[in-house]
């Protein structure tokens, strides 16, 4: 029997070489777009979560600030009133247990959201390779951290439609990749052309956002500036980024 020739096999080879050359393209693709429909389904469900809870709290919004006070003045409405969305590690454990807040799966049904949704998964981002539990940031307008004013209650926003309430986030602060996003998602409304926080690249240089009014999708980044942003604080040299977000934001400075 005659087998193959050395020139056969490498003509095989080259072939077989050419096929995953044409085919993993192809395949990387669909897996993007596998990750980004199942990330559009987890901030789905964050976001009507938030609306029940909304709806079940005369209005006030869930807090968004993992790590927000616990104590303040009582005559005045502060997030230490509110329960987080997840809890921070600044925040109390309960009484008899030992598991840590911040990036564990009981900081998250420990939060405000969980009893709701029942399970861990919609909050983390399938495309987001990292440690971190929860892989998305709440909009500090919406009952977050100060920047550039928040509101308590959904009857403030004008626009809910247009309004975010989660977006990828990826933070890295204190060098800790496998740490929680410590905040909201920080947005300076406009004139502002800082980005206080930077949204997460987990889906080919695009992040996905939720809305007010439970829908979401994918905005896609231009600027190379914006798509390696890995810190925070950061001026944006070309507006056309930072104002997607910032148009979705909210706020007097929008409205």
């Amino acid at each position: 029997m005659n087998g193959f020739t050395l020139v056969e096999l490498l003509v095989v080879i080259a072939i077989i070489a050419l096929l995953i050359a044409i085919l993993l393209p192809v395949l990387t693709k669909a897996k993007l777009a596998s990750q980004r429909t199942a990330c559009l389904s987890n901030t789905r469900q964050l976001s009507i979560a938030f609306r029940v809870y909304t709806e079940d709290n005369k209005g006030y919004m869930p807090m968004g600030w993992p790590d927000a006070p616990t104590s303040g003045p009582s005559n005045v409405v502060g997030c230490y009133w509110f329960m987080p969305w997840f809890l921070g590690t600044s925040r109390p454990i309960p009484a008899g247990s030992t598991i840590p807040n911040g990036n564990t799966d009981e900081a998250i049904k420990r939060g405000c959201l969980y009893q709701y949704l029942h399970s861990t998964k919609p909050f983390k981002c399938p495309g987001d390779l990292g440690l971190r539990k929860v892989s998305y940031g709440q909009n500090c307008f919406l009952n977050g951290e100060d920047f550039g004013r928040n509101v308590f209650k959904n009857s403030k926003v004008r626009h809910p439609s247009k309004t975010f309430t989660y977006v990828d986030e990826y933070a890295e602060r204190g060098g800790d990749p496998g740490g929680y996003n410590l905040g909201s998602f920080a947005i300076l409304p406009k004139p502002s052309n800082v980005w206080v926080d930077y949204p997460g690249m987990f889906h080919g240089y695009a992040s996905v956002v939720s809305f007010m009014d439970g829908h979401s999708d994918v905005l896609v980044w231009e600027l190379n500036q914006t798509k390696h942003l890995w810190t925070n604080n950061v001026t944006a040299t070309d507006l056309r980024d930072i104002l997607k977000l910032q148009n979705d934001r909210g706020g007097p400075a929008v409205d």
